[in-house]
C-alpha cells in the first residue's frame, strides 16, 4: 500500500510541471497585435477632449488604418508630448504621432513617413499691441521667450544658448504663464493649438510678433527603437507611404475640412 506523503509529493511534482509547461507556453506565444501610441491635444489635427476622454482627428484616423493594413489595431493614451519622448527613449510606447525628426532623435526612434509635408512658420506670440517689438530674429535676445520642453522649432533657435528661454510643459501651462507675464514672447509651432489653450483661458489680448521664421515640416510618425513590434516597421511605413501616394492621407483630413499639405 503505498504511503500518503508519496502522493503528496507526487501532486506537488505534477504541478509543477503544469505551472512551467504553461510559463513556456505563454513565453513562446506571439505577442499581442496591438500598438501602444501616445495621443496629445494638437488641433485641428489631434483634438483631446478630456471630459468625455475622446480622442479625434485624422492624425488617428490615419494610422488606425495602416496598423489595420498589417493587422494590428491601436492603443490610445493621452500624454503630453516631453512624456511620450520619454517613453519613446526607454520603450514604453510603441508610436508616437507628429514627431519631428533630428538627428538627436534618430538615436532611439525610427520615423514612419513622411505622410505629408506642410508649410508651418514659426510664430513668436506677443501682447496685443506689441507686434513690432520683435522685427527681427536679433530682437529676441531683448525679450524672455517662451519654449515648450523638448520641442523642435528651427535649428539656429533651438541650439541658441544666448536666448532667455522659459520652459513649459504644454499648451495650456505656457498660456498660463504667458497670461501671468512670465516671459515676453512664446515660440509657436502649433497655432490652432495654442489659440485653443488662450481661447479655454478666456484670453484674447494676444498678436503675433511682425517677425517670423519661415519653417517646413515633414509630418512622421516616430516608433521605438525598443518597442517590441519592431519587426512590423517596414510593413506599416509602407502602408503609410500608399496611403500618401494614393491620396488617401489627403481624403481623410479633407473629411474634417483640412488640408494634409
Amino acid at each position: 500500500m503505498s504511503h500518503p506523503i508519496n502522493h503528496i509529493w507526487f501532486a506537488l511534482v505534477c504541478g509543477c510541471l503544469v505551472t512551467i509547461l504553461f510559463a513556456v507556453e505563454a513565453l513562446s506565444a506571439p505577442l499581442p497585435k496591438v500598438l501602444r501610441a501616445d495621443f496629445r491635444h494638437r488641433p485641428p489635427e489631434m483634438v483631446l477632449d478630456e471630459q468625455h476622454n475622446r480622442m479625434t482627428g485624422p492624425v488617428k484616423d490615419i494610422l488606425e488604418e495602416a496598423a489595420a493594413k498589417v493587422g494590428y489595431r491601436i492603443e490610445w493614451t493621452a500624454r503630453p508630448f516631453a512624456r511620450s519622448l520619454y517613453e519613446l527613449q526607454v520603450g514604453m510606447v510603441d508610436i508616437v504621432p507628429r514627431t519631428i525628426r533630428t538627428p538627436e532623435r534618430e538615436a532611439f526612434i525610427h520615423f514612419l513617413g513622411p505622410i505629408a509635408i506642410q508649410e508651418r512658420d514659426i510664430l513668436f506670440l506677443v501682447k496685443a499691441g506689441e507686434e513690432a517689438r520683435i522685427k527681427s530674429y536679433e530682437d529676441l535676445y531683448k525679450v524672455t521667450v517662451g519654449v515648450k520642453r523638448r520641442t523642435v522649432y528651427f535649428e539656429r533657435f533651438d541650439g541658441d544658448l544666448a536666448l532667455n528661454k522659459v520652459e513649459s510643459i504644454d499648451d495650456e501651462n505656457m498660456a498660463r504663464m504667458f497670461i501671468m507675464g512670465r516671459f515676453d514672447t512664446m515660440a509657436v509651432l502649433d497655432r490652432a493649438a495654442i489659440e485653443s489653450a488662450l481661447t479655454q483661458l478666456a484670453y484674447d489680448r494676444f498678436s503675433y510678433a511682425d517677425f517670423r521664421q519661415q519653417n517646413r515640416i515633414e509630418h512622421y510618425f516616430g516608433m521605438s527603437s525598443k518597442s517590441p513590434h519592431l519587426a512590423i516597421f517596414a510593413a506599416l511605413n509602407q502602408a503609410l507611404l500608399e496611403m500618401a501616394a494614393s491620396g488617401r492621407v489627403k481624403q481623410i483630413y479633407h473629411s474634417y475640412g483640412l488640408v494634409a499639405e
